[in-house]
């Protein structure tokens, strides 16, 4: 059987369900939570601003290639479940240069989502969809699963069997 698996982003972590069937004939196959930086480091984008500006971008450098080792490490046994397609509940955009990130305290929350969005999108290896939370109805789903089962596996969820479905 052929399986996706659907992310929801926060900044530092993500909400992660491998799952095959359909909405109507759910498999839930896996429901983890990945943790790709320290609760010290996650607010990369925040620490980042009280830098001096020379340490900046090495600072940002080592923060991804961290996260994405962990998140690679920590998708291997997901992705290995015969999964085919991604789904990453996020943001859709581009990650600013780091100036335009920096400039305003919205922008840099904006980046850190964009930034673990990446990461995430660059640790599957394999055709990710990216789609907004708005455009998944969570009402659509019940209770199909153990905790945790709240809002974001329930839109990884519905966006792992929607990008399935394509």
């Amino acid at each position: 059987m052929e399986r996706a698996i659907g992310i929801t982003v926060h900044t530092g972590w993500g909400a992660c369900m491998v799952v095959g069937g359909s909405l109507r004939e759910p498999e839930i196959v896996s429901n983890t939570v990945i943790e790709l930086l320290e609760d010290t480091e996650r607010f990369c984008y925040h620490r980042a601003v009280e830098m001096k500006a020379a340490s900046v971008s090495e600072w940002l450098t080592r923060m991804r290639t961290k996260a994405l080792a962990r998140a690679r490490s920590e998708l291997a046994p997901l992705l290995g479940q015969h999964v085919r397609v991604g789904a990453i509940v996020a943001k859709d955009g581009v990650l600013p240069d780091t100036d335009t990130a920096l400039a305003a305290h919205t922008r840099i929350h904006s980046a850190e989502g964009l930034f673990y969005r990446d990461i995430f999108r660059d640790a599957c290896r394999l055709p990710c969809r990216i789609m907004a939370p708005a455009s998944l109805d969570i009402t659509a789903v019940g209770k199909l699963a153990t905790k945790p089962w709240g809002r974001d596996q329930k839109l990884a969820a519905l966006a792992a069997w929607q990008a399935l479905s394509h």
